[in-house]
C-alpha cells in the first residue's frame, strides 16, 4: 500500500472516532464538597458518630454514571447523599430530588466548569439523569414538571 492510501485509511478512521474525555473529581475533593453541603444544610460531619462514605452499587460501581456519590451517615444510618456530577460540579441529592445551589458549592461549580472546559447543563436534564421528575432547588425554586 502506497504512503497516501495509508495516510486517506488513517484519516477516515481517526474521522469515524469520536473522542470522549472522561473527567475525574478525586476523593479528596468530593469529601470536600460534601463536607460543604452538608455544613450548608446544617449538618456537623465532624460531629459524634457522623461520618462521610462513598456510595457504591453492589457491583462496586457508581450508583449515577458520570457521578461521584457519597452519603452523610449519623448512627450509622444515612441522612443525606451527595451525588456530584463531575463534569459540571453540580451536586444532588438523588433520593430526595434536589440540587444544591449554595454559594460554595457554586463556586466549586465555577472552578469545574472553567477546569474542564465544560459548559452548564439543564436542571431538567440532570433530574432526569438522576431518575427525578424534577428537582427542588436548595436554596431556590423548583425546576421541571411535577408528575
Amino acid at each position: 500500500m502506497s504512503i497516501a492510501g495509508f495516510i486517506a485509511i488513517a484519516l477516515l478512521l481517526a474521522d469515524s472516532v469520536t473522542a470522549q474525555v472522561h473527567h475525574v473529581l478525586v476523593t479528596s475533593d468530593v469529601v470536600r464538597v460534601a463536607t460543604m453541603a452538608a455544613r450548608d444544610e446544617g449538618y456537623d460531619p465532624d460531629a459524634d458518630g457522623t461520618f462521610l462514605d462513598e456510595l457504591r452499587t453492589e457491583d462496586g460501581k457508581e450508583p449515577y454514571p458520570g457521578y461521584a456519590s457519597i452519603a452523610l451517615y449519623h448512627n450509622g444510618h444515612p441522612v443525606r447523599s451527595y451525588s456530584i456530577r463531575v463534569d459540571t460540579g453540580d451536586v444532588v441529592d438523588a433520593t430526595d430530588c434536589k440540587v444544591f445551589r449554595y454559594p460554595d458549592l457554586l463556586k466549586f461549580k465555577r472552578k469545574i466548569l472553567r477546569g474542564f472546559g465544560t459548559k452548564e447543563v439543564p436542571v431538567d436534564a440532570i433530574a432526569s439523569e438522576i431518575g427525578c421528575d424534577r428537582l427542588d432547588v436548595v436554596p431556590g425554586r423548583t425546576f421541571g414538571t411535577r408528575k
